[in-house]
């Protein structure tokens, strides 16, 4: 069991978490209706500008769901890792769970998957380098997360031993710092990252939950970058939302059940 608490996670006793946002999504996203909160959309009698809720774009549109949300065809249409590489690259927030839940509302991340295996780095990079401001580094440092993450394959978790999403946490301490196999100190504490964010997955001896492991690896990255890299940044664990469809729930041993 695991104590969530601001920008960490460590194995103690768990704290309730906080509630999910309205209209979470659940496996599939929202098959119908807005994609970020599955309400019906509405149409003005006029075009107007608005900026889309997932890559932050201005576009015109007739079209928003009755709580506000815009949605730009672009991001409607986009295969997962483009979706995550497109938000992170263009989202100035400081947050990487907050990121994480707009990725996720999206019906083109499905529930398990190796495209978590590139949210968690893209997510970390891109919060970090606005936490540091270093936003003009941003779409570069998500780029180079979606390389790195792509020789690590779905199942890797049971399969090898290593969680994707811990192993992310490792490349953005890795791409943050510059390292390389020839630097000691920025190539030790790319691996104590990932060392930490698989002891945090690991502790709920569960079977997969790429969303659980995904949001406990960004929690143990926040609390170690504030730690070690001076990123003042600012998370917290969120209600899960996926309970009711994930055959392999843990149930009351994840930190997110309710």
């Amino acid at each position: 069991m695991l104590k969530l608490f601001r920008g960490s996670a460590t194995p103690k006793q768990p704290e309730p978490p906080a509630a999910a946002p309205s209209g979470a999504p659940g496996a599939e996203g929202h098959a119908t209706g807005c994609l970020v909160c599955g309400k019906p959309l509405a149409y003005l009698a006029a075009s107007e500008p608005m900026a889309c809720a997932l890559c932050g774009k201005s576009c015109v549109s007739a079209a928003r769901c009755t709580a506000g949300h815009f949605v730009c065809d672009a991001c409607h249409a986009t295969p997962a890792k483009e979706l995550i590489e497109k938000v992170c690259a263009a989202t100035d927030e400081k947050d990487p769970i907050a990121i994480a839940l707009r990725i996720l509302a999206h019906p083109a991340v499905k529930l398990h998957g190796p495209e978590h295996h590139f949210l968690v780095p893209a997510v970390l990079v891109a919060a970090y380098s606005n936490a540091k401001g270093e936003g003009a580094k941003r779409a570069e440092r998500v780029a180079e997360a979606r390389k790195r993450s792509e020789p690590i394959l779905g199942g890797f978790c049971g399969l090898q031993g290593a969680c994707g999403a811990a192993i992310g946490t490792g490349t953005f301490v890795a791409i943050v710092t510059s390292s390389s196999p020839l630097k000691g100190k920025e190539r030790g504490l790319a691996n104590r990252m990932t060392a930490r964010a698989l002891t945090v997955v690991a502790s709920t001896d569960a079977a997969r939950c790429c969303k659980r492991d995904s949001m406990l690896s960004i929690l143990a990255a926040v609390k170690f970058a504030n730690e070690h890299l001076g990123a003042r940044m600012t998370s917290h664990g969120a209600a899960c939302a996926w309970s009711g469809v994930n055959q392999e729930c843990a149930g009351g041993a994840c930190p997110f059940n309710r």
